[in-house]
């Protein structure tokens, strides 16, 4: 888990690959919060964004 901040606000970023917790440093929480903020607030519809729940499930092949 890593907390950040920058000039916009602060993002916690929290990171579990198949049930297990990946450590992030402040560089990698901050690239993954900006990247998916960046991409959720691009969406048609999207206001101010506070909270984002994303998971993926790959499926087998």
């Amino acid at each position: 888990m890593a907390r950040e901040s920058n000039q916009e606000s602060s993002a916690r970023v929290e990171l579990e690959i198949n049930g297990e917790e990946v450590e992030l440093n402040d560089f990698v929480g901050n690239f993954i919060s900006q990247t998916v903020i960046g991409m959720v607030k691009s969406l048609r519809g999207v206001g101010e964004v506070e909270t984002i729940r994303l998971e993926i499930l790959r499926e087998a092949e």
